[in-house]
């Protein structure tokens, strides 16, 4: 029907062509489609229940300053580890930031791997400039080995106490002596009874001091425990800093609203909104060990509007007070 080329100037490749490039914009407008419908439904991350995306406003460069990357098949755990974590390596922790929004973050070294902290630092090399860490370390490391910690992001070092880490006062001292010439903080897991008995300690100190998941504070006791005006007064003076992450760990309310834990958290951040920071604990080791239902980290962030109802000060929270403690670019 078609000769070499037809009166209006069409040839059967050009309109071979055009009908090709018809059924390719078609297809990528039926991939896009399926893309809007994708996103819509929300974001399914591993350890992490319901798909939906937070309803307050997760402003630019919000961090998450406390989550794990667990990788046993690269990284085994130390033999004393009895919770045997599943993998969670820095893939599935990317689909959870882009879940809720997040673009910065801190990788705290978890317990199943004692003093080895090569699967944290992978995960930070992994995870670029965006990317801050908190390691384990014991009394033999180099300086040579700090300086490296330091060169890759590392900011912070981790003592376990609630999982067997030494107390001796000593030890401490000595290792917060050794990273404060770093720059580097001290984070604290351990429960408020060790916070109240260890008072004197953290005064002396010369590092500012994180207390992960509020402090431990522990419930019905709440504000009314010891540990809490200890970890307030190390506010005060200018050392002290609260995690309002892990609701769900010393809670007797439980979810989805976590009322007597959130309390807590309203309460540190009535004290002083520019030394909190939030985390979102993924993924949730204590739950896995208690094999509770997984939280839903959408909901766990929108709590930090019940915590602090003021969007400037959570702006605070999420953004400026990481960029100060953790050495972020300032926004």
């Amino acid at each position: 029907m078609f000769g070499t080329k037809e009166r209006h100037g069409f040839s059967r490749r050009t309109l071979l062509k055009g009908a090709g490039a018809v059924v390719l914009s078609g297809h990528l407008a039926n991939l896009a489609s399926a893309q809007d419908r994708k996103s819509s439904q929300g974001i399914q991350v591993p350890y992490s229940d319901g798909r939906q995306y937070p309803t307050i406003k997760v402003p630019e460069n919000a961090c998450d300053c406390h989550h794990h990357i667990y990788d046993p098949i690269r990284f085994p755990y130390v033999p004393e580890d009895v919770r045997n974590q599943p993998p969670a390596g820095v893939d599935a922790y990317r689909l959870l930031q882009k879940r809720l929004g997040l673009s910065r973050n801190v990788i705290v070294q978890p317990s199943a791997y004692g003093f080895d902290n090569a699967c944290t630092l992978d995960a930070l090399d992994q995870m670029g400039a965006n990317a801050r860490a908190v390691v384990v370390i014991d009394p033999s490391i180099s300086d040579s080995e700090l300086s490296a910690m330091n060169d890759k992001g590392v900011r912070g070092i981790r003592f376990n106490i609630s999982r067997g880490a030494s107390k001796n006062h000593d030890t401490i001292l000595t290792l917060a002596q050794r990273v404060h010439a770093f720059g580097w903080h001290i984070q604290f897991w351990m429960n408020a009874n060790d916070t109240a008995e260890m008072e004197s300690l953290l005064h002396q100190l010369p590092n500012q001091l994180v207390f992960d998941h509020r402090g431990h504070i522990p419930q019905p006791e709440g504000v009314d425990h010891p540990a809490f005006k200890v970890i307030c007064g190390l506010i005060e003076k200018g050392k002290g800093w609260v995690k309002l992450s892990g609701l769900y760990q010393d809670t007797k309310a439980d979810g989805p609203d976590y009322a007597d834990t959130v309390k807590v958290g309203k309460a540190f951040a009535e004290v002083a909104p520019e030394r909190m920071l939030w985390g979102s604990d993924w993924p949730h080791p204590s739950i896995f060990s208690e094999r509770r239902p997984w939280p839903d980290d959408a909901r766990m962030l929108d709590l930090l509007a019940v915590q602090v109802p003021d969007e400037n000060a959570r702006y605070k929270i999420l953004v400026t007070n990481p960029e100060q403690l953790y050495g972020f670019n300032k926004t």
